[in-house]
């Protein structure tokens, strides 16, 4: 337990899982887990056996299924016992939230007259964004040692030309008319932006300086480098069916505004990488091309959608192909989303809509912190299977709202607390948030370091491991090891570097 950081105390189970008890009858045998009976110490349920000739054996008497908390939890344990944390491989959580929708406003669903298009259109405030800011310092004392907590804004300029100057805003129809997964054939697009090539206007320019976000954030690197910037394209525009034109206006003006509000190029900044609104344009070669053109090379998928999801390897991106966009290799980084609405702001919207889509599910309404228990078991799962997808939410589920109880002060922070809570009771690894270029960058290493071949051979010496060789054989790669001490570093190749967060153990990244 100790090795894996796993605590002691996490609450595994048994649950839906064929087991058997045991009785030890031989002294070389040592039981290390046992079942509960009724909270006292029950049959075994897994020992270590030692042979004559040095050999160990660790043995469950129960099966394992990948859908199970406490049988992902138990890989953990056996792979770290049986390598002795000397692995191929490291391990690490990536844990951050991506807000979609920034400077705009939603429609928020109203729970007191049963409406899914309620009056009110909410906005995040500069103090909802000093909220969040200030959780994301206060959450850390909750999170295991050498955590780091930011979320990702994933921004549409449009929205400041909105509260601006309504007059002076881009009016464009921002909706999908055409099935989820469309292949749009090139050069067929609809065209909906008032011009090609627009440019902003003085109009257009003035409107910006009225906002009262963009007069926050604008040169503001205090305000900006509390969190990841990337882009969500300027208006909003769903680019499923669009012409090239509508593409690149909704691509360039985005980075424009990026470089007025002086968050382009800065250490927070994500370019390589977008969010698409609605996920959209994926099946595009026309809009994968202005993509790159802008130096994209790559952009957000979602875990319910498979036709853009590496359905045979959930670690590795999606690459787009004839079939599926017209355009070979584009890679697409999955993305999960989450039981927190768009267009819910509060609790009480949030555990309404939840209802309307679950109540025949479960036969019954389900309260605010059974939802969040819900979305903590999932959530952990997939930590705890080491799956590096961030994690969806939008702009309204930033919205303040007072402490009451155990919950506030935004359904972010009660999401975010929730999820915590639970994986703190089960493993001591570090909570990292990344950006999304370092996101892509992870899953697309993932997919060379798949392809190139590599072979890690311990080197032994009168019985004892003193070192470890690394190759590769077709292509460049980089690869991680775990190591359960220190390394001699004059022995370590050229630009290797060495990486150790708090209590996980060393990895050595092994360039090749």
């Amino acid at each position: 337990f100790d090795e894996a950081r796993v605590k002691i105390t996490a609450p595994l189970n048994v649950n839906g899982i064929y087991h058997t008890r045991v009785k030890i009858v031989d002294d070389n045998i040592k039981p290390f887990l046992y079942y509960s009976d009724n909270g006292k110490k029950g049959a075994v349920a897994a020992t270590i056996s030692k042979y004559p000739n040095g050999r160990e054996k660790m043995s469950f008497f129960f099966g394992l299924g990948s859908w199970s908390q406490s049988s992902v939890i138990i890989n953990h344990l056996w792979l770290t016992w049986g390598t002795r944390s000397l692995f191929n491989g490291f391990r690490r959580v990536y844990f951050t939230p991506h807000i979609d929708d920034v400077f705009l406003g939603t429609e928020l669903v109203d729970p007191k007259t049963n409406s899914m298009e309620g009056e009110e259109v909410f906005r995040t405030t500069a103090f909802d964004f000093q909220k969040i800011a200030q959780f994301q310092k206060d959450v850390l004392t909750i999170m295991p040692e050498g955590s780091f907590y930011r979320v990702e804004l994933a921004f549409n300029g449009n929205g400041i030309l909105i509260n601006g100057d309504y007059d002076h805003s881009i009016q464009v129809d921002a909706e999908r008319y055409v099935d989820l997964e469309f292949v749009m054939k090139p050069g067929t697009g609809e065209k909906r932006w008032p011009k090609e090539n627009y440019q902003f206007t003085l109009a257009n320019l003035a409107a910006f300086e009225k906002d009262d976000l963009y007069k926050y954030f604008y040169h503001n690197e205090t305000a900006q480098k509390e969190f990841f910037w990337s882009s969500h394209t300027f208006t909003h525009e769903n680019l499923d069916n669009v012409s090239r034109s509508d593409v690149d206006n909704e691509i360039r003006l985005n980075i424009e505004l990026a470089k007025k509000l002086g968050i382009h190029n800065k250490d927070y900044w994500s370019g390589g990488t977008i969010i698409t609104p609605q996920i959209s344009g994926l099946h595009s070669k026309d809009a994968l091309e202005v993509f790159r053109k802008y130096g994209i090379t790559s952009a957000t998928g979602d875990l319910s959608r498979p036709a853009i999801c590496n359905t045979n390897n959930p670690y590795l991106p999606f690459l787009t192909t004839m079939e599926s966009s017209n355009l070979e290799g584009f890679p697409v980084i999955p993305r999960t989303p989450t039981e927190v609405y768009y267009f819910c702001s509060t609790k009480a919207e949030n555990t309404w809509m939840y209802n309307q889509l679950y109540h025949e599910f479960f036969g019954k309404d389900s309260t605010f912190e059974e939802i969040l228990q819900r979305e903590s078991e999932r959530t952990l799962l997939l930590m705890t299977k080491l799956r590096h997808e961030a994690h969806q939410f939008h702009q309204a589920n930033l919205r303040y709202y007072p402490k009451e109880g155990k919950f506030g002060e935004s359904l972010l922070e009660d999401w975010t607390r929730s999820v915590v809570n639970l994986y703190t009771k089960y493993v001591e690894w570090p909570l990292i948030s990344i950006k999304i270029d370092k996101q892509a960058e992870t899953f697309i290493e993932r997919s060379k370091l798949e392809a190139c071949g590599h072979e890690t051979k311990l080197i032994i010496e009168n019985n004892k491991v003193v070192g470890v060789s690394v190759s590769a054989s077709s292509g460049d790669c980089t690869v991680p090891i775990t190591v359960p001490g220190s390394v001699n570093k004059s022995s370590l190749p050229t630009g290797a570097t060495l990486e150790q967060i708090g209590k996980d153990p060393l990895t050595v990244w092994v360039p090749l």
